[in-house]
């Protein structure tokens, strides 16, 4: 009868360690499918492909949540999205910058617009110049003197 205790051993033994293979066999290619997609994400995110980075990374998280890769992959979501945060408060401050000046270029003309039509009409006076002068008319050429006339007999 002590042979019984031993079996019951053995196959606990046994149950458990097809079950630790199991798990192993079925988590470890998640691990390394989900490594794979986590290094091509960080290519995409160096190359600037942030859009794509960003949908490799959702994959990882999505198809393989209980893996490391997925925790990374979760981190590196956060931090792309802390990264564009940053980025459009810095374009939203420079676009208020840019608004600001115009706002005063806009006052500024508005300004100088109002004080044209509130200013006193100015009075011109245009010299008209004098016509030209006509040129001399030639003094007359005085006329070849005629011999005088004969005297009739």
């Amino acid at each position: 009868m002590r042979m019984r205790p031993l079996l019951i051993l053995t196959a606990i033994f046994s149950a458990l360690l097809g079950g630790v293979a199991v798990y192993l066999a079925m988590t470890v290619p998640n691990d390394l499918a989900a490594d794979a997609l986590l290094k091509q994400a960080k290519k995409e995110i160096a190359a600037g492909k942030t859009t794509q980075a960003r949908t490799s990374l959702t994959k990882i998280v999505q198809q393989y949540p209980r893996t490391d890769g997925a925790a990374a992959a979760t981190v590196a979501l956060v931090t792309l999205a802390e990264q564009q945060r940053s980025k459009l408060e810095k374009d939203l401050a420079a676009v208020r910058r840019e608004l600001d000046s115009q706002k005063q270029q806009i006052a500024s003309v508005a300004t100088q617009t109002t004080q044209l039509a509130n200013a006193p009409p100015k009075i011109v006076t245009v010299e008209v110049p004098a016509p030209p002068k006509p040129a001399p008319k030639p003094a007359p050429k005085p006329a070849a003197k005629k011999p005088a006339p004969k005297k009739r007999r």
